[in-house]
């Protein structure tokens, strides 16, 4: 591309900015508006959740990311930069399918969780051996499970161990 043909289109594309500016300046608000509004309602749908503070806003801060990103997106295509709006966007959409892999081990671990409070041969109390850690259960919640063993150390294994791995109940609580 030549500098004089590359000038000329960023020219072009300022001219169009200029005569699209009220259409550009309420798609900024309204946006903006709305994505205060949006994170507002997360924050108060994640304010009765128990999960720690540092992971409340970890997860405000991701959304937040993710529709500034969109608004800007959109703003972009407001002023004729399609191509860069679709980009910006692809990359949005790669981000969430990378979150959602991610988070595969959390539903594993949490459907593990259930299968396992409902099985009779798993109760807290139990001493059992999993893998090459042997103790009593002292806790189970929805993503882990705590055992004690003989020397006092705890072991926090995730769900999915159990569900792996076979487990051998050596004395029923």
């Amino acid at each position: 591309m030549e500098w004089e043909t590359f000038g000329e289109r960023v020219v072009e594309l300022f001219g169009k900015a200029w005569d699209r500016l009220p259409q550009i300046l309420l798609t900024f608000l309204v946006g903006y508006i709305l994505m205060k509004l949006a994170i507002v309602v997360i924050r108060n749908i994640i304010r009765v959740s128990k999960a720690k503070q540092a992971l409340k806003d970890i997860l405000v801060s991701v959304i937040s990311l993710a529709l500034w990103l969109l608004l800007i997106a959109a703003v972009l295509q407001q002023m004729g930069l399609t191509q860069l709006a679709f980009a910006l966007s692809g990359f949005v959409a790669i981000a969430g399918l990378a979150i959602t892999a991610g988070a595969s081990s959390l539903v594993q671990d949490l459907i593990s969780g259930i299968f396992l409070a409902q099985d009779p041969d798993f109760n807290v109390g139990d001493y059992l051996k999993v893998t090459e850690v042997e103790g009593t259960i002292e806790k189970m919640d929805a993503r882990k499970i705590r055992l004690r063993d003989n020397n006092g150390k705890l072991h926090v294994l995730p769900n999915s161990t159990f569900d792996k791995a076979s487990w051998v109940v050596i004395k029923k609580n």
